[in-house]
């Protein structure tokens, strides 16, 4: 299957409220030999404040965060969309993905109206070698070079660990550069850490996943937490039954039998400690698995004998009622989690309705001045709002004045901090952010940081006089 390597540069590091500015990707067969490419940039959406800190490390200037050349979010969106696509199906690959790129490009997809989950729909799966990499630290021990950051640890950010194994990334942080630094440590794992990548590679399909955990009594699942590396042995108990691919597994170094006299109020008191005694994954986020045999030297329970730990994954694999109420009690222990006032953070509230994914394509078929139509007609409040918020950043004029007045209200609240408190950044930190900047920087990159704080004192003093 071929290979989709991508990398974004944003506004910032929120999930939700920041946005791509910047995407590029390759296509390569599987033998990671470059096929095609795609590169495209945005320019910055009326309601988002782009980061001083994250306009520093990627070198974007003022200029091209307004430049009315550059294709808006929701044109940026479907032209990546309509690529991925006549590229799939791929395995879709980028450093730290998993965790940050991939939610950002399924908010921006979701944000313009498109299908989310491209990446591990239709025959498509995903990989991230900031996962591989951390894995291969522990495994396969010298076979990759890590450089230690200050802390005196092993140090997995990209811009440090290609060019200690040989590549050139003069160009760090440009879209472009960091996918080419991926595939040249995807090339580094495939040659000289092989174990890895095969594990990788298998566990990229979830069926894989979902098999491995139900044949195997006792396996290592590696997890990193603030840099550090956490290995459990577990045995699969049961899934979460409103989504098949979270896992629920408990952990070895407790012994069952410990468990089985509690009452159903008091195992999930007992759950809900620390450590904890149960812990899930997802099967389709390429969790980091190993044979129990391999984890126990690198396990938590590696004080505990490994014939020990099978005896407890054997009895609990015969014990069906505990493994229910184990799993019971874990799923009555999770936190509910409201819905979120701000649209951008309900993303996974729910899926679309058959009736809206049409609506949808009407929506990106039709001319901006049909589009508010479609817009009010959608059954969910999210896409009635996403619809005009893409209307009033495209094309204000398609939209009623009284909805040109709430939208523009809207964005000046977002900007200004006045509307429902939210983790969006706004001027007024983002004008801070810069002053604790400045006083280290020199020479070009404290002129550009300069220009941005410019910029943002020039808004903030516009829409201040606007307030009175």
């Amino acid at each position: 299957m071929a290979f989709v390597f991508y990398d974004t540069e944003t506004t910032g590091t929120h999930l939700h409220f920041d946005q791509i500015l910047q995407f590029a990707a390759i296509l390569t067969t599987d033998d990671l030999v470059v096929v095609d490419r795609f590169e495209i940039r945005s320019r910055l959406l009326p309601h988002v404040v782009a980061s001083p800190g994250a306009m520093n490390l990627t070198g974007v200037s003022v200029a091209q965060l307004h430049d009315p050349a550059y294709p808006s979010q929701y044109e940026m969106a479907c032209r990546i969309h309509q690529k991925l696509t006549a590229w799939e199906p791929a395995q879709f690959i980028g450093h730290n993905s998993i965790e940050f790129d991939e939610v950002l490009l399924r908010s921006a997809f979701y944000k313009s109206l498109l299908p989310v989950y491209l990446t591990n729909t239709n025959g498509n799966s995903r990989l991230d070698t900031l996962k591989m990499l951390r894995l291969a630290s522990i495994y396969e021990p010298g076979t990759i070079h890590f450089p230690l950051n200050p802390n005196g640890q092993p140090s997995f950010k990209l811009d440090q660990l290609a060019p200690a194994n040989g590549f050139n990334h003069a160009n760090a942080h440009e879209a472009m550069s960091d996918v080419e630094a991926t595939i040249f440590m995807c090339r580094k794992l495939r040659e000289d850490a092989p174990e890895t990548w095969s594990r990788f590679m298998r566990f990229s399909n979830k069926n894989a996943v979902l098999d491995f955990c139900d044949s195997e009594d006792a396996f290592g699942l590696t997890e990193f937490y603030f840099g550090k590396p956490y290995t459990y042995l577990l045995h699969r108990i049961g899934a979460n039954p409103e989504d098949a691919n979270e896992i629920i597994a408990f952990d070895l170094s407790n012994d069952p039998d410990e468990f089985a006299g509690y009452s159903d109020d008091d195992l999930q008191i007992q759950i809900g400690r620390s450590p904890k005694a149960v812990r899930r994954f997802r099967a389709n986020a390429l969790p980091g698995l190993v044979e129990g045999d391999d984890a126990h030297p690198n396990s938590r329970a590696k004080e505990t004998d490994f014939d020990e730990i099978e005896d407890r994954a054997r009895r609990l694999s015969q014990n069906d009622a505990l493994k229910a109420r184990l799993t019971a009690a874990y799923l009555a222990s999770k936190t509910e989690y409201d819905v979120s006032p701000h649209v951008e953070e309900n993303l996974y509230a729910d899926f679309p309705s058959d009736t809206d994914k049409q609506r949808m394509l009407a929506f990106h078929d039709a001319d901006w001045a049909d589009r508010y139509a479609i817009a009010c007609q959608f059954e969910d409040p999210r896409y009635r709002e996403l619809g005009e918020r893409i209307l009033f950043a495209d094309a204000p004029d398609s939209l009623p004045q009284n909805r040109r007045r709430f939208w523009r209200q809207h964005v000046a609240d977002r900007l200004l901090g006045t509307g429902p408190a939210c983790e969006a950044l706004t001027l007024t930190s983002a004008i801070q952010q810069a002053d604790d900047l400045l006083p280290n920087l020199q020479g070009k990159r404290q002129l550009l940081l300069r220009a941005h704080r410019d910029r943002l004192v020039a808004q903030l003093q516009e829409l201040q006089m606007q307030a009175t």
